[in-house]
């Protein structure tokens, strides 16, 4: 058999083989497990909330990482210039970025819930602006959840940040429940300079802003 002619047919072997393999169905290319970790760093730090951008302070909280749970960034919000420590708002948010917890008491664990005891009080927000008869630091109105604690997953998708946040700022929504069916909802937005923590959708057409605040130096 010539050069030639063998040259030949290995070619159009090779040709069959390729297009064989491109006929063949291609095993499923593995989905990349989402990135939630990107700017979540940015939460991290002591916050103040202030009435005016000079004004005296209402709110403090410092989301540092626990010394039990190095994971997880844990703090407390306190109502200035002093409030009652039994009716503080325990956040819980894992570095990783995919999980928060609102507790309205202490957690040794943030992925364990407490031993059952007495009826626990009600997380209940930090409002702004306060019902008529009623001033800053005094009991609140408005009951968020029925639960003393109440744990988050992180969506897929956020809702886009709107106003003044820059391009790097963390936006994540968290849902406790169900992605598809649930209905408690957690927004964190964190920036190098302002971190705001949001429960869209509480009540007709309007969000509970928990926390809205100014990095204030500790780390």
């Amino acid at each position: 058999m010539s050069r030639t002619l063998t040259a030949c047919l290995a070619a159009a072997a090779l040709a069959a083989s390729a297009a064989a393999s491109a006929a063949a169905p291609q095993p499923p290319q593995a989905t990349p497990a989402a990135d939630y970790t990107a700017g979540f760093d940015h939460a991290r730090g002591c916050w103040i909330r202030r009435e005016e951008p000079d004004g005296h302070a209402t709110a403090l909280l410092r989301l540092l990482p626990s010394p039990e749970h190095p994971d997880w960034l844990n703090g407390q919000l306190t109502r200035l210039p002093s409030d009652d420590p039994d009716r503080r708002l325990h956040v819980w948010l894992s570095r990783d970025g995919r999980r928060a917890v609102l507790a309205s008491q202490p957690l040794a664990d943030p992925m364990k819930a407490p031993a059952a005891a007495e009826p626990a009080p009600q997380i209940r927000p930090l409002a702004k602006r306060y019902p008529p008869g009623r001033t800053p630091g005094s009991s609140q109105s408005l009951v968020l959840f029925p639960q003393p604690r109440v744990e988050f997953a992180r969506l897929p998708a956020a809702t886009p940040a709107t106003g003044d946040w820059p391009a790097d700022a963390l936006n994540a929504d968290y849902v406790a429940g169900a992605p598809a069916t649930g209905t408690r909802k957690l927004r964190v937005q964190a920036s190098e300079d302002r971190l705001t923590l949001t429960l869209p959708g509480i009540g007709p057409g309007r969000d509970a802003v928990l926390f809205d605040g100014r990095r204030d130096g500790c780390d």
